[in-house]
């Protein structure tokens, strides 16, 4: 009976071990195969005319309820890939990043792409700002952020335009610096944030707007 608990015990250490060896690795390839999934589905629907009301879900702002992302948060988004609409994408060819953009910090936007910071945000106007999760040493998210330098091109598109920023301030800030998301007079920028430190901190990347580009016209160039 003894040999038979310990060889029950073995085997569930092992199943364990297999576990949090394999967990990573699934977790990073789940996160991109939605990510992917919610920029396809973007680019599939066509722009509604102006005049033509587009109901959105509602979006969260609070900043105190984003909480580190678990399998679980992945595994759910994948199921509700088909109730999270982009309203755009990011791109940034250098560091071979493409992902959703969505309303706000909630769990589901930050699980599959970047969310906006602040409510009715509009590209190419005031402090553009991003958020979303960094998976240490995985480039999956915002994690390619940390393989940017200063001068690199990034691209943000609404499906009508294509926006280019260029990269001017690449540093970690504190947790509590939420003013770098604030509008500033006359400047026109786009700021994205991730986590640093093991989220004690923040790291912060500023870009300044060079131009807008139509979409089809972008297209043919290359860009997203």
């Amino acid at each position: 009976m003894r040999n038979k608990l310990v060889n029950v015990v073995i085997a569930l250490c092992f199943i364990i071990g297999l576990t949090l060896l394999f967990i990573n690795p699934i977790q990073n390839f789940l996160i991109a195969q939605t990510s992917k999934r919610v920029v396809e589905k973007q680019v599939t629907v066509a722009m509604p005319a102006d005049d033509v009301a587009v109901e959105q879900p509602v979006a969260s702002y609070d900043f105190e309820e984003v909480q580190s992302l678990t399998i679980w948060d992945i595994l759910e988004a994948q199921g509700k890939v088909n109730d999270i609409p982009a309203i755009g994408s990011i791109h940034i060819p250098t560091v071979d990043m493409t992902l959703p953009i969505l309303n706000g910090v909630g769990k589901y936007a930050l699980a599959v792409g970047a969310g906006t910071m602040k409510p009715a945000q509009k590209m190419g106007q005031g402090n553009y700002a991003l958020a979303s999760h960094y998976i240490e040493g995985k480039d999956v998210l915002f994690g390619p952020l940390y393989h940017l330098k200063k001068g690199d091109s990034i691209f943000i598109s609404d499906m009508e335009f294509v926006y280019e920023y260029k990269t001017t301030s690449i540093k970690v800030i504190e947790a509590t610096d939420v003013h770098v998301i604030e509008d500033l007079k006359d400047d026109t920028r786009l700021t994205l944030i991730t986590c640093a430190e093991d989220g004690t901190r923040r790291l912060s990347v500023v870009a300044e707007f060079v131009g807008k580009t139509a979409a089809e016209e972008a297209k043919q160039l290359g860009l997203k």
